[in-house]
């Protein structure tokens, strides 16, 4: 083999990652998201035809392409069944057409994937991204400007990176900040690169100011610094006692630098108390907007009300001739396992469920080499489907398109066999 043929070699995977990489690094702009999804979803059309055409002869033991449709089906199907009597047929018709092609996209990235195995190069280019919207929100608030020199854009003095919104920024860096630091862990980083990027992480989490991006990252965190710190130990005490002294006066320094974080702390922990005359609107009605929701989907137990109809189903709860409320947004429940069942019903929360059952089963079944290359997608997906988040909306577009994404990812990882050749 001659050096330009192994320079090509080394050099494909890498170009893969890039493609697969372009949905997250180009998350910040709404207008070009969606373009490589298309390109992926055209590549998975074709995909889906060719191996339905040679169904006889192609790798029919091949776990990802048993398990990745089947997450899909679970999901997709009662999405499916919800627009049978959904009180506005046409956008649900159109979310659940669109949450096909998020489909064919996943499919043509497991496919790809196990073609050209390119998981740590995936993983690594995301981390990058990651750590810059992390280091340039940072920057923002500590210096007035960004990277490039562009002054904070929002009023409130919380960072917006390179998003339109800080709540934009808050909640997917809260959501994807565990892909840096489970990709350190895969790659064998040493502990001092893992105590800076965790520090980075933390503060940029923390200035965005999103009370969701901050539980989501809470919860990939403790995973990691059971991996990094306390298994490892031969006595668990002592990591069990630092590391929440440690990281917890982080926490505290960074919270004292920002006013602005000082508050939704002071908000976070009188929502915990239960102390509701002291939060702000918008939290002081997110109660009110659960007991509704549970009202709503009991009424439409078997398929709910239809995805992208909750707005629909909610408005007749409002009183006569009052205007929809502005600081807070009704589209959706804000929170994951009302949202799907309100919206395709005890269908789509067995289907769901069906789907945990599905990834913990080839979790359970993968190697330890297979775990580790699988988490630095796998956790991003975990935080956002975790049943008690609270988010976006489920079914939503950008959120709909990078927990498939995500999602074949990690199959593709679990199911690897490069590691046993």
């Amino acid at each position: 083999m001659t050096a330009k043929t192994q320079q090509t070699t080394t050099s494909q995977p890498w170009l893969l990652a890039l493609a697969l990489s372009m949905p997250v690094i180009l998350l910040p702009s709404s207008r070009l998201f969606m373009l490589p999804f298309g390109v992926l979803a055209i590549l998975g059309g074709f995909m889906l035809i060719g191996l339905l055409r040679h169904r006889q002869t192609y790798n029919g033991e091949d776990k990802a392409l048993q398990v990745l449709p089947r997450c899909f089906l679970f999901i997709w199907l009662p999405m499916l069944i919800s627009c049978i009597d959904a009180s506005m047929p046409e956008p649900a018709l159109k979310t659940t057409g669109l949450y096909l092609t998020y489909g064919l996209a996943a499919l043509a990235v497991a496919v790809l994937l196990r073609a050209k195995a390119a998981f740590k190069q995936v993983a690594v280019l995301l981390s990058v991204v990651v750590g810059i919207w992390a280091f340039n929100g940072v920057a923002q608030v500590a210096l007035g400007v960004d990277m490039f020199n562009k002054p904070l854009a929002e009023p409130a003095g919380y960072a917006n990176s390179f998003f339109v919104n800080s709540q934009e920024f808050g909640f997917y860096l809260g959501a994807l900040a565990a892909i840096p630091l489970y990709t350190l862990y895969l790659v064998g980083a040493n502990r001092l690169t893992h105590l800076l990027v965790t520090i980075l992480l933390i503060a940029g989490v923390l200035l965005g100011g999103v009370r969701s991006g901050w539980v989501m990252f809470a919860w990939a965190l403790l995973p990691y610094f059971y991996l990094l710190y306390i298994k490892p130990a031969k006595r668990k005490i002592i990591p069990l006692i630092m590391i929440p002294v440690f990281f917890g006066g982080i926490m505290m320094a960074i919270v004292s630098f920002s006013p602005l974080v000082q508050q939704q702390v002071t908000l976070t922990q009188n929502a915990i108390s239960g102390d509701y005359e002291q939060l702000n609107n918008m939290t002081h009605e997110y109660p009110e907007l659960w007991k509704i929701t549970t009202e709503i989907a009991e009424q439409h137990i078997v398929n709910g009300v239809g995805v992208d109809n909750f707005l629909t189903a909610f408005m007749p709860y409002l009183a006569p001739h009052a205007a929809i409320p502005t600081h807070i947004d009704i589209s959706h429940p804000h929170q994951v396992l009302l949202d799907v069942a309100v919206s395709t019903g005890i269908i789509g929360v067995f289907g769901l469920l069906l789907a945990y059952a599905a990834i913990w089963r080839l979790w359970r079944n993968a190697t330890p080499a297979q775990q580790k290359m699988a988490l630095p997608l796998l956790m991003p997906l975990l935080v956002l489907w975790w049943p008690i988040n609270a988010h976006h909306a489920f079914y939503s577009l950008p959120l709909a398109a990078l927990s498939l994404f995500f999602l074949a990812y990690s199959i593709a990882a679990l199911t690897y066999r490069g590691d046993m050749k």
